[in-house]
Order: C-alpha cells, then sequence, then structure tokens
C-alpha cells in the first residue's frame, strides 16, 4: 500500500486544528515524537488558522447571602457570530481550582495562560491540552503572606505581566509588589524565567509607579496604566528588562476609568465614561503620541450601569467591541448597528474577561490535568 511522504504528512498535519493533532498523536510512534516536537509546535503555532476562545471568569452566588463561587469558562469567539444559535460556555477545570479561591487571568500568549490564585500562586497552563505548570514561589510571596496563606494587607498591592520574549524564545511573568501607605510608593519587582525556571530581582523600579491592572503585552512590552499624579503607561521590554513610558491619549476627562487593551496588534485605551459611555482610543504607531487615535464611541443602553465592564471587553479585528457587563453579553458594531445581545447558556456574573488562541504549546516539566482529552 503506498504511503504519503513524511514532508507531505507534515504539512497537511500543520494545518489541523489541536484537538484533531491530540488525537493523531496516537496512529503511531512517528506521528507522536512529530505532533511533540518542538519544531513542529512551533510551525503549526505560526501558520495554523487560530482558533480564538473566550475565557470568562465568573462569580456565582454573587451579590446573594450564599458563599461566593470562583469560575472559569469558555465558548468560542467565532460563535458570536451567528445571531441565531445559542452559545454554550463551558466550565474550565483549571488548575489548583477551588470554588471558595480566587482565580484571575493574569495575561495569554501564544496559548499559554498565566493564572493567579487566591493573589499569590501562579500557573503556566493551556487549557486546549489540559497541561500546566505551577510557578515556585517568588520572594514576593513571602513578603505579601508572611510565610502562610493570610490575606494581603491593607496598602500592599501585588500586580503581575505575562509574556512572551521572542529574542530569547523565553516566556516571562513581572511581579511588582507596592507599598501604598508610604507617601512616596514603594516597589519591589522580581522576574520569573521559563527557561531557567526561577525568580531574580530587579532594582532598577522606577520611582513613585502605581501599576494598575490588568497588564497587556504588546510590541514585546509588558504595559500598565500607571495612577500616579502624572498618568501614563509604564511598559516594561521583555528582551533587554528596561522600564519605559508612553504618553496617554488626549482623552476627555470626566467621571470614568481607564483600562489597557489590545486590538489586533495594537495598544489600546478604553475610557469607561460611567453610565455615558466609552471611548476606545488606538495608538496606530507603537511609541508614536501623536498616533492616538479615537477608533469607537460605544453608546450605553439607557440606565445602563457596570462597574466590571471596562475590565470585560474584546474588539475584533472586524470592528466588532464585545462587552460583557455583569451578566450579559453584548456586541456593538460602531457602524451605528444595533447593540446585538447573544444568547448564552451556563453563564454567570462575570468580571473579566480574556481571549486566548488554541495551541499545542506546553511549558516544560508540566503536569498533565486528571481529566483524559475528549
Amino acid at each position: 500500500m503506498p504511503t504519503l511522504p513524511i514532508e507531505l504528512i507534515t504539512e497537511i498535519l500543520l494545518r489541523l486544528p489541536v484537538k484533531s493533532l491530540l488525537q493523531f498523536r496516537s496512529v503511531s510512534k512517528s506521528w507522536f515524537a512529530l505532533i511533540s516536537s518542538a519544531e513542529f509546535v512551533k510551525t503549526h503555532l505560526n501558520i495554523s488558522g487560530k482558533k480564538h476562545n473566550v475565557i470568562l471568569t465568573g462569580l456565582i452566588n454573587a451579590f446573594t447571602s450564599r458563599e461566593t463561587q470562583y469560575v472559569l469558562r469558555d465558548y468560542s469567539l467565532s460563535s458570536l457570530c451567528n445571531d441565531d444559535c445559542v452559545i454554550e460556555a463551558f466550565d474550565l477545570d483549571y488548575p489548583m481550582s477551588s470554588p471558595q479561591q480566587y482565580v484571575s487571568i493574569v495575561g495569554s500568549v501564544n496559548g499559554l495562560i498565566c493564572l493567579m490564585i487566591n493573589e499569590v500562586d501562579l500557573v503556566l497552563w493551556n487549557p486546549s491540552i489540559r497541561k500546566f505548570k505551577k510557578l515556585p514561589d517568588s520572594r514576593l510571596k513571602d513578603k505579601v503572606t508572611g510565610g502562610n496563606q493570610c490575606d494581603i494587607p491593607k496598602g500592599v498591592c501585588v500586580v503581575y505581566g505575562f509574556g512572551y520574549d521572542e529574542s530569547s524564545d523565553d516566556y516571562k511573568v513581572v511581579g511588582c509588589i507596592e507599598d501604598r501607605i508610604n507617601l512616596v510608593p514603594q516597589a519591589e519587582v522580581e522576574i520569573y524565567s521559563l527557561k531557567s525556571d526561577s525568580w531574580r530581582s530587579k532594582d532598577d523600579v522606577p520611582d513613585g509607579v502605581l501599576l494598575s491592572k490588568p497588564c497587556k503585552c504588546v510590541n514585546g512590552k509588558l504595559h500598565w496604566i500607571n495612577n500616579n499624579k502624572d498618568s501614563n503607561i509604564i511598559s516594561f521590554d521583555l528582551a533587554d528588562e528596561k522600564w519605559g513610558k508612553v504618553e496617554l491619549p488626549r482623552y476627555r476627562e470626566g467621571n470614568l476609568f481607564l483600562d489597557l487593551k489590545v486590538l489586533g496588534s495594537d495598544l489600546c485605551v478604553f475610557c469607561n465614561y460611567m453610565e455615558i459611555h466609552a471611548d476606545v482610543w488606538v495608538m496606530r504607531d507603537y511609541g508614536v503620541k501623536e498616533s492616538w487615535t479615537k477608533m469607537y464611541s460605544v453608546k450605553y443602553p439607557d440606565r445602563f450601569f457596570s462597574p466590571f465592564i471596562s475590565r470585560t471587553l474584546f474588539m475584533s479585528n472586524k470592528g466588532e467591541v464585545l462587552l460583557v457587563p455583569g451578566s450579559t453579553l453584548m456586541v456593538h458594531n460602531p457602524e451605528d448597528e444595533p447593540i446585538r445581545y447573544p444568547k448564552v447558556t451556563n453563564f454567570d456574573f462575570c468580571v473579566a474577561m480574556n481571549i486566548y488562541i488554541e495551541s499545542l504549546v506546553s511549558p516544560p516539566l508540566q503536569n498533565e490535568l486528571s481529566q483524559e482529552q475528549e
């Protein structure tokens, strides 16, 4: 029986979705070795059609007398394009999951998600292949908790960022602990490298910074809004590990929240004017203040308010803006079309939303979740 050349087989496999590739690993030892190889994983990431999924951080029993529980759920972003279908959000069995433990997403890149559990534990996780790695404890954790799982002291804030350094082919986590009680805020920074699987201190922290969640990775740099009196964006270059500043757009002042987002590969600022509308600014030429452009204004429905809306936004390359205020899903088209309200089942009160792509990327020394791949 004739067989296809291995080069042709590889080209075919590279264009298949992750779920199919996980099944095809069991065809033979040679296919398993091919699909698991670092070269195949990287090439597949670059050339395959990337499937984007929405991952929601939800609260069960929010604003009730019952104990609040945290959940992570996801659904395909493409399902939002069909107005007639009912979208089902699926529960994710994430690492170290416990309904009573706070969980948040630090960031996502190349299919890897950095989770923060209970404000102190960090995990790198690929939900597509159900593999994860718990990061070793940093000195920041000991300073925050005193060596135990107690509450974070008042006036102390811990923020993290997660990104990929292409120059060294390394994934890095940057952690910053800030003491905001002092008149001049004090900060300590540590950097985790996946290649070395270790943390190290970073001494040259800019004075007086008040970094605000979330962190966004653009152009090989991590970005946080700086909430001190200067009000700008603080950046951290993952390659040379130097700090920098990015000027904010000339937005209209008022009662508003500022939040960082990413549109395509561009840095965005989401200006949420409470109960009224939101402006979306995009930096078209990175680092050039004059390139900030107001792309959209999203007018909220009457009597609308959600303090979480700035945390729960995604902008597609087609220009649609996805908002998730509380337990409602809204899709806004900037072409003055009416706001759509997609139907989603298994959907609770949402406090955060992130986008991740399906990939084969896996951290080394990973553990595997007990559930087998469906």
